[in-house]
């Protein structure tokens, strides 16, 4: 059993991921799409030789994701949907599986970031009399504070006036 392949339901799609991993490859998998074609007509298609597409056709259908058949002196070659399906449905599969891992971190850092709030913003949070508690209590101070500094004091009518001297 080799340990670099990828396997789901028995099957191994290490073989067509690697076939899809160049660029050529992809372009002739995007024509096959449309309808069977022989080697000549992939060949004027795409821009390379003709040894580099039987190198491509052989990666292809080695790996199990384009079916060739050979009809005279001439091969044709269709898209294998069955092992492409397999292989797209492990994708999704592993693919759905990261927005599930997505959506469960990102629950366990907003849980986490609620537990780490530090407790005075928890207690303001909760009771806004505590943070105004603190205010009420240094207004006297402030007041006597501020008409130090200024020199002035009020009268009882309210008016400011200065400060008698003695």
């Amino acid at each position: 059993m080799n340990n670099n392949a990828i396997y789901a339901g028995g099957e191994s799609f290490d073989r067509i991921f690697r076939a899809l991993g160049d660029p050529h490859r992809i372009q002739i998998i995007n024509l096959l799409r449309e309808k069977e074609l022989s080697a000549g007509e992939i060949l004027e298609a795409i821009d390379v030789v003709q040894s580099t597409l039987s190198h491509h056709m052989k990666t292809l259908s080695d790996s199990g994701a384009v079916n060739a058949v050979r009809r005279g002196k001439w091969t044709y070659y269709s898209l294998n949907e069955s092992n492409l399906e397999q292989a797209a449905a492990f994708l999704s599969v592993c693919a759905e599986g990261t927005k599930i891992r997505r959506k469960e971190t990102a629950h366990q850092e907003k849980e986490e970031r609620r537990r780490t709030v530090p407790e005075t913003a928890v207690k303001t949070a909760v009771n806004p009399a505590v943070k105004t508690a603190g205010k009420a209590a240094a207004k006297p101070e402030e007041k006597a504070a501020d008409k130090e500094k200024t020199g002035k004091r009020k009268d009882k009518k309210g008016k400011k006036s200065k400060k008698s001297k003695k």
